[in-house]
């Protein structure tokens, strides 16, 4: 009687394990998926950021931001006279 009392703990424990370790691969699992989810975010953040970042130092960016905020204007090279030593 002692040895099936035993038996069916061990049982009982061994269901109880199996059932906890499904339950942390599912957890598991399911943190890889989220982590994968929100790496692919990231990256498409990167990227749409360093696009930004070339269209920011762009030559015409800079050009109309030259024009606009400063009120500068472009020469053209014929009449740029530069100071002689």
């Amino acid at each position: 009687m002692l040895g099936f009392l035993a038996l069916i703990i061990a049982i009982a424990g061994l269901a109880i394990w199996y059932v906890w370790q499904g339950w942390q691969i599912t957890d598991l699992k399911s943190k890889v998926i989220a982590s994968r989810l929100e790496l692919a975010e990231l990256l498409a953040k990167r990227d749409r950021l360093q696009l930004e970042v070339i269209r920011a130092w762009s030559l015409e960016n800079i050009e109309r931001i030259a024009k606009e905020r400063l009120g500068m204007k472009k020469i053209p090279p014929k009449t740029l006279k530069l100071p002689r030593k």
